[in-house]
């Protein structure tokens, strides 16, 4: 099975009991800590990112070790879906049963997504102003400053905001991953005169009036 593979709705199943078992993040958390991963301005690896999955245990753990694969299978697979079929791109949000209807849990999902975020703090932090507006309805669900904001709304306004938390995802992985394309482009142009090269028998630019091998070119 390639790395790349989405996983099934029975292999999300298996993830998530194997995640309660060991007392790691949950699998809500995880999806978002995930695609703050791949939306980042730098794409870190596993080694970076591993520890704080499982805060509690080594990852010599063989518990840990067999579920490794599928952990980067979920990462990898929510990148392929961003990139190639943003419209599908669908957060793992928990639910509760409310009888007559279901409650869309968004806050562990949004935790998740935040952790990712620090792991690239720096980063994150130099373009501020331009990402407010697509952060927002993430960081209203993900600390105590947002729930200040919620505790204020009625339910309109907060049914809204988790409306928001899949399209504004989508935004985030756009745009840093047209930045992270344009400075791969960058460093990868080759050099290019601005002007003809001067042959070593043409009058030399600086206005010497002699031959550009007996002057500037001879050194």
């Amino acid at each position: 099975m390639q790395l790349i593979t989405p996983l099934n709705a029975q292999e999300l199943d298996d993830l998530d009991q194997a995640l309660r078992d060991l007392q790691a993040m949950d699998l809500s958390t995880f999806d978002g800590f995930c695609t703050a991963l791949v939306s980042s301005p730098n794409l870190l690896g596993s080694e970076q990112w591993l520890p704080q999955v499982f805060k509690e245990h080594s990852l010599d753990d063989a518990k840990i070790e067999a579920i490794v694969p599928l952990l980067i299978r979920h990462l990898n697979g929510i990148e392929s879906i961003l990139s190639r079929a943003p419209e599908k791109f669908d957060p793992l949000f928990l639910e509760r049963d409310l009888h007559d209807s279901v409650d869309v849990i968004v806050e562990n999902w949004c935790r998740g997504y935040t952790k990712g975020i620090a792991l690239n703090a720096e980063d994150w932090n130099k373009e501020p102003e331009s990402l407010q507006a697509y952060l927002y309805p993430i960081l209203i669900f993900s600390g105590k400053a947002g729930e200040k904001v919620r505790q204020q709304s009625d339910r309109t306004q907060i049914l809204q905001w988790k409306s928001e938390i899949a399209p504004a995802a989508r935004n985030l992985y756009s745009h840093w991953y047209q930045q992270r394309n344009s400075s791969e482009r960058s460093r990868q142009l080759p050099f290019t005169r601005s002007e003809p090269k001067t042959g070593r028998n043409e009058l030399c630019p600086c206005g010497s009036g002699r031959k550009y091998k007996l002057c500037c070119g001879a050194h």
